[in-house]
């Protein structure tokens, strides 16, 4: 793990992410990018945050550490144009935000649920880790195209100004 100072939750949790298969973790990436592309990694694990009247939801983004307003929704769409190409299908999609046609198994579901349960300090761990071993091109077993988050910030840079996030 990149992230050294961090809770067990997390560590047990990029465990299991690491014997997943390739597809198993962009299923992952695609999950937690989703959440966060609706707002909902925030400090209340609130699902529909944008509904609330809290001045003091603290509520985690992309362009918080610096990045553009699209470019959550850009890493989205790249996923699940990549899972498409996995699955030599054509049955995932994103609609006003959301992604539909992927089917989660039980064990995805778990692991999903595992995510959605850690609080939010967990949860940007759990993104400045992903960040790193995905920029670092060592997420994935076998080699992808990546897509850079910034031609000036890599995913190291980008992980430190997640850790600033935490409260």
């Amino acid at each position: 793990m990149y992230i050294t100072e961090t809770t067990d939750n997390v560590r047990k949790l990029m465990e299991k992410l690491e014997q997943k298969t390739d597809l198993e973790k962009l299923k992952f990436l695609i999950y937690t990018f989703g959440l966060l592309n609706n707002n909902q990694i925030n400090d209340k694990n609130e699902a529909n945050p944008d509904l609330m009247e809290d001045d003091e939801l603290n509520i985690f983004t992309l362009e918080s550490v610096g990045l553009s307003s699209s470019a959550c929704d850009t890493f989205l769409h790249y996923f699940v144009l990549a899972y498409n190409i996995s699955t030599k299908t054509k049955d995932a999609y994103i609609d006003n935000g959301d992604v539909f046609g992927i089917t989660y198994n039980e064990e995805d579901s778990k692991i999903n649920s595992q995510f959605e349960k850690l609080d939010f300090n967990e949860k940007l761990d759990i993104f400045s880790e992903l960040i790193i071993r995905y920029d670092n091109e060592t997420y994935f077993e076998e080699t992808l195209n990546v897509l850079t988050f910034s031609s000036k910030l890599n995913g190291y840079d980008i992980a430190k100004l997640i850790q600033k996030q935490k409260i």
